[in-house]
C-alpha cells in the first residue's frame, strides 16, 4: 500500500511540467509577462517561482534531509525573488527546461531512496521536525495552487479576449 501511495505522490511531481508546458505553450512573452487582472503575478514570474522552489526551496530541503543528520530548514524569502532574480526579463523556453530536467531528477532521487530514508526529518526554524514525505507535500500543494492560479489567469484572458477585452491591468 505504501509504494502505491508513493508511486501516486511521483506521478503527480511529474504532472507539474508537463502542464506548465502545456499551458503555456505558444504564448507570446508579451502575453508571458503581462500583469493581468486575474492574479498579481504574470504568468512568466509563475513559471520562474515555481522552478526556483524546486531548486531553492523544495529541492534543496529534500536534498539536505537526504544527505545531512537533522538539518536546520531556514525559512526562505521567495517575494523578493521575482525583482532580485528578474523574472520578467527571462526566458519561459529556459525556465520550462530546466524545470523539468530538475524535477526528473528530484523524482529520480525520490525513487531511489528506501522507507528508512524517507522518514529521515529536518527541523524547522520554530523547532518542529518535518520529514522528506512531508516536505514533499508542501511542494505539491505550491504545484496545486500554481496550477490553479495558472488555469484562473488563463481562463480569464480567453473569456477577455473573445470578449474583445484586452485582460490586462
Amino acid at each position: 500500500m505504501f509504494e502505491q501511495s508513493l508511486e501516486s505522490l511521483f506521478r503527480q511531481l511529474e504532472e507539474m511540467p508537463q502542464f506548465l508546458d502545456r499551458a503555456l505553450q505558444g504564448l507570446s512573452p508579451e502575453l508571458l509577462a503581462a500583469s493581468t487582472l486575474y492574479d498579481k503575478s504574470p504568468l512568466l514570474e509563475h513559471l520562474w517561482h515555481v522552478r526556483d522552489c524546486d531548486t531553492d526551496l523544495y529541492g534543496m530541503r529534500i536534498h539536505r534531509i537526504l544527505n545531512e543528520s537533522l538539518p536546520r530548514l531556514d525559512p526562505v524569502e521567495v517575494g523578493l525573488w521575482p525583482e532580485q532574480r528578474n523574472y520578467l526579463s527571462r526566458g519561459s523556453e529556459q525556465a520550462l527546461r530546466e524545470f523539468a530536467s530538475y524535477r526528473a531528477s528530484l523524482i529520480a532521487t525520490l525513487r531511489a531512496a528506501d522507507t528508512a530514508t524517507l522518514a529521515r526529518c529536518g527541523v524547522r526554524a520554530d523547532g518542529t521536525q518535518i520529514n522528506v514525505l512531508g516536505v514533499l507535500e508542501q511542494l505539491l500543494d505550491h504545484d496545486r495552487d500554481h496550477r490553479e492560479r495558472i488555469g484562473a489567469t488563463l481562463r480569464g484572458m480567453l473569456a477577455a479576449a473573445t470578449q474583445g477585452a484586452w485582460p490586462v491591468a
